[in-house]
């Protein structure tokens, strides 16, 4: 029975056929078909020596259909893959005969005249085409005419006249340019043939999407939506985020998704506001969409987590579907949510330019505040010191050594030396990083890299853009995998070993290495077949190989030692141009600051306690009653109490009542460490 069945199955495999006229002309649409292919998703490519072209197809029912305009002449080769083997069909692209000079037509067969642009719309002969705005073209190849505006090019059929497809490009068109086949000229200076769209980004204004809803808007408004027959499949995402989101489909979300993949769009990467003016209302659905039932909020709340999670206000909308979910009764998909949403959170950089700009406040604030109260407490000892020397102020004029001879630290013990000079290291390192943060943050805020890839040529010319440092080679390693793989391969080499880069090298050994690294990383396990996380499935639905990609903190990452690296080999420029000073004045001032306290420190640790500071208790005491934590300052400790004071004081002030009950714990432990204080210097006076 197992040979019948394999009789049976083989002869299955060869009665599956892929058949195409051979011979087509430009112009002319070409007719492919397909016959007792297994059901489900196929890729046809079409190539020649010039272009090359894929189209997704489905067999429902075991035959494919599928019609294709050739672009130029030539011989062209079209292919399927089919599990394991690769069926072929060639076909010889003529161009279209010209009519006999001397033949002539009837009145009523005459061909249309020449195509026109009118203010109003495109003309070819008696028909017309409503449009608004400004077309560049027409542009006449064969019996076909092209046009375009923005990031749209229609191409229409001369013969009889109608729109036979519309083309998208990845950016605004400039001008159409034709030899033996259509070339558009971007806005970036690019030139591509219409073949050459497939797989790439969109790089155009997002603005400039209107187009594309204009024409469909003005088209309906005329009543004349018949005139454009252009077929509605294997259009790109940029044209479905065009649409108004209630006019979506399932499948249409489906279809965005795997275009968004196919184009090197990922998951892990961040994306900037002007997506934005499109997208808004699509995420909205989210929750308008729960009205309707938990099918049609998953069904938009899946969209955005499985492809576009990195979206500005995604996050926040899918805790709060979270939360509705879990209200519905269902806690397993709140918990899947959970779990997808905490590896999200993973991506992002733990800190940020506002989150250092805090924390260096914060510090300069605890520096100072520690600074005053040990002037204050030794203030007393200071004065009779200094008075020989012509006072506290005077002796900088008239003895100016021996009043440095009398600072206040010289009279602080050697541990509140240390603690004071840890804080005022920690404010300036916090600072340096704030700094630095901020001017990583300025570099990746450029619109080419915030719009969840790194595969477009915008996103590489940034990225060359930037020093030329090890880190950043591994970013430009990725962004040239697909478009140049030999270049890619020598940068990944020269790159430091991170897991990304590792798995980008391909290699056992590297392979090896980055598990031994990252073992819990998905794209490290699936290289290895060791399963996956929940984006597993949506890249193998789309038909994208699981890419270990430069997420956000690891971009930081890279472009921030990049920034570091400049400041050691060019201080002077990298500390002026970092975006925190208001002018050069104010970085040259904050530079000569730290270096006159850090040397004021480093001074005091050598100068010797006046043998002549007679201690004063009551004083002391006095003064440490006003100050949260300083009884154990010397210790570091005091710090945590002034510390933890201080946040509850600010979470009070932002509305969070839980601020006063941390600012009352502090207080009240403050208060314990002084009465103890104070019981001990009155028991050892005793």
């Amino acid at each position: 029975m197992r040979w019948i069945a394999g009789v049976l199955l083989l002869g299955m495999a060869l009665a599956q056929s892929l058949t195409v006229p051979p011979e087509a002309q430009v112009g002319q649409p070409l007719e492919i078909r397909g016959a007792d292919f297994p059901p489900g998703r196929y890729v046809l490519k079409i190539a020649s020596e010039n272009t090359s072209t894929e189209l997704d197809l489905e067999a429902p029912e075991g035959s494919l259909a599928a019609t294709w305009t050739p672009p130029a002449t030539g011989e062209y080769r079209i292919s399927i893959q089919i599990g394991e083997r690769t069926l072929e069909a060639r076909t010889t692209v003529r161009a279209a005969p010209s009519p006999p000079a001397t033949q002539s037509t009837p009145p009523a067969q005459t061909e249309p005249g020449p195509p026109t642009l009118a203010p109003d719309g495109l003309v070819v002969g008696s028909w017309k085409l409503p449009l608004k705005g400004s077309w560049i073209g027409p542009k006449v190849v064969g019996q076909r005419a092209f046009i375009a505006r923005g990031p749209l090019v229609l191409e229409i059929d001369l013969q009889t006249p109608r729109v036979v497809a519309q083309h998208y490009p990845p950016g605004e068109v400039r001008a159409l340019e034709a030899d033996s086949e259509l070339t558009v000229l971007l806005e970036d200076g690019r030139r591509l043939g219409l073949g050459a769209f497939a797989g790439r980004p969109y790089e155009g204004r997002w603005e400039s999407l209107a187009v594309i809803r204009e024409y469909r808007d003005t088209l309906a408004a005329a009543n004349a939506s018949g005139l454009d027959q252009s077929p509605e499949s294997n259009r790109p995402y940029w044209y479905y985020f065009s649409l108004d989101a209630s006019s979506l489909h399932p499948a249409d979300l489906e279809a965005v998704g795997r275009d968004l993949l196919q184009r090197g769009h990922r998951p892990e990467l961040a994306w900037g506001e002007g997506v934005m003016r499109w997208l808004e209302p699509w995420l909205m659905q989210i929750r308008v969409a729960r009205r309707q039932g938990l099918e049609q909020s998953l069904l938009w709340s899946d969209f955005f987590l499985k492809y576009l999670p990195q979206l500005p206000g995604a996050k926040a909308m899918l805790w709060e579907q979270v939360g509705w979910l879990e209200a519905q009764g269902r806690p397993d998909l709140g918990q899947r949510y959970r779990a997808a949403l905490r590896q999200v959170a993973g991506w992002q950089t733990p800190l940020t330019s506002a989150n250092l700009s805090l924390a260096t406040w914060v510090l300069l604030g605890l520096y100072g505040l520690m600074l005053l109260c040990l002037t204050l407490m030794y203030l007393p000892a200071q004065l009779r010191g200094v008075r020989p020397s012509g006072g506290w102020l005077l002796g900088w004029l008239r003895h100016p050594l021996l009043r440095l001879r009398h600072s206040v630290l010289a009279y602080t013990t050697l541990g509140e030396r240390a603690v004071l000079l840890l804080l005022f290291l920690l404010a300036a390192s916090a600072l340096l990083a704030w700094g630095v943060m901020a001017r990583s943050e300025a570099l990746l805020a450029q619109d080419s890299l915030m719009r969840g890839t790194l595969r477009s040529s915008a996103a590489a010319e940034a990225l060359r853009s930037f020093a030329n440092t090890a880190p950043l080679r591994g970013l430009l390693a990725y962004a040239l995998a697909k478009e140049n793989p030999s270049e890619s391969q020598r940068l990944y080499q020269e790159a430091p070993p991170w897991t990304y880069v590792l798995v980008g090298r391909g290699t056992p050994e590297a392979l090896a290495q980055a598990y031994q690294r990252a073992p819990t990383s998905a794209a490290v396990r699936e290289a290895l077949g060791l399963g996956g996380d929940f984006w597993t499935a949506v890249y193998h639905q789309a038909g994208v190989a699981r890419e270990a990609v430069p997420t956000p903190r690891i971009i930081a990452a890279a472009v921030g030692l990049s920034n570091l690296q400049a400041l050691a080999s060019d201080f002077p420029a990298t500390w002026r141009n970092l975006p925190i000073w208001p002018s050069p004045l104010w970085a040259w001032t904050a530079a000569a600051l730290i270096l006159l306290f850090a040397a004021y420190h480093l001074l005091c640790f050598f100068l010797p306690k006046p043998q002549s500071a007679a201690p004063s208790p009551a004083w002391r005491r006095a003064v440490q009653f006003f100050f949260p934590g300083s009884p154990t300052y010397s210790q570091g400790w005091g710090l945590l109490v002034l510390l933890a004071f201080g946040g509850g004081l600010w979470l009070w002030r932002l509305g969070n009542d839980g601020g006063v009950v941390l600012a009352g714990v502090a207080l009240g432990l403050h208060l314990l460490l002084w009465a103890l204080l104070v019981f001990r210097g009155n028991a050892r006076a005793a």
